[in-house]
């Protein structure tokens, strides 16, 4: 299947420079043998309406939303279905017969990520979200629909009352939940996600280490480095990891599904993404 060298997509955000997309992107076009384009657009709050009208006069397919336009963008696209309006949030766009819809595909892509690459089981699991960020939100309402039972930790009590308050009525209407937790639950949990920035430039560990039990499966959103000492001390105790790269790999499959109607193979994505930040650390 192949088409001219048309735009198919692009990420928008601030900074930018730093996006693995364009590389996950590409590698996903070469793969189905696809030839068109894909950038990195710098835009933030002031410009994106502006940005996103000149991407879609050069018939862009699909958008990639990063920091800080996860929320700014909603004005300015056409629908917003259901999981992004209740995350208020959205990291991907399509605009298939000229509608800009946007989704949130960053929970799902966590959860297939703790399914298929750390072989968890999540409908009726007992799983632990540490954070109540952005990211935390899309993964506890994702876990909650897929039917677990899903204990929040946060620093701040009030953002996760918050989360709880928001999102746990859709999680039961699927036959999970999403509840406040604290650190002993994490000893009788199935699957933990960390969504906080500890452990990105230092060997912080988010939680204490021994309260890690054996064949808890545990993924870390943090994927710069890949081997953060949540994931080491997991495996220490006999869990299964799944790193963050993984998780963006296969939300960005969720998105070419949305974009393309196609799901992309996930390992020539992931080997492009590593030789990217491989050649980033020379």
């Amino acid at each position: 299947m192949t088409t001219n060298n048309s735009l198919l997509g692009a990420v928008v955000g601030s900074p930018i420079s730093h996006s693995l997309s364009p590389a996950i992107y590409r590698a996903a076009f070469a793969y189905q043998s696809l030839e068109g384009e894909y950038e990195a657009a710098q835009a933030d709050a002031a410009n994106i309406k502006d940005v996103l009208t000149q991407l879609r006069e050069r018939g862009v397919r699909g958008l990639s939303v990063t920091m800080p336009l996860k929320e700014a963008i909603i004005p300015f696209l056409d629908v917003i279905d259901e999981d992004a309006r209740l995350l208020n949030a959205v990291n991907c766009v399509d605009f298939n017969n000229g509608i800009a819809t946007g989704h949130n595909t960053d929970g799902d892509g966590c959860c297939d990520a703790l399914e298929q690459q750390g072989g968890a089981l999540l409908g009726g699991a007992h799983a632990v979200v540490l954070g109540a960020g952005g990211t935390a939100r899309s993964v506890a309402l994702a876990l909650g629909r897929r039917g677990a039972r899903v204990a929040i930790i946060n620093r701040t009590a009030a953002k996760a009352e918050e989360l709880v308050r928001t999102l746990a009525p859709a999680a039961q209407e699927a036959g999970g939940d999403i509840v406040i937790g604290s650190l002993d639950e994490i000893g009788r949990a199935g699957v933990l996600v960390n969504t906080t920035s500890v452990g990105m430039n230092s060997d912080e560990l988010p939680l204490p280490a021994n309260i890690l039990r054996r064949n808890i499966v545990v993924l870390d959103a943090v994927y710069s480095p890949m081997e953060t000492a949540l994931l080491t001390a997991a495996r220490q105790a006999g869990g299964k990891t799944v790193d963050g790269l993984w998780m963006l790999i296969q939300q960005a499959r969720r998105q070419c599904v949305h974009q393309f109607g196609w799901n992309p193979e996930a390992e020539p994505m992931r080997e492009a993404a590593e030789r990217e930040l491989a050649a980033r650390h020379k």
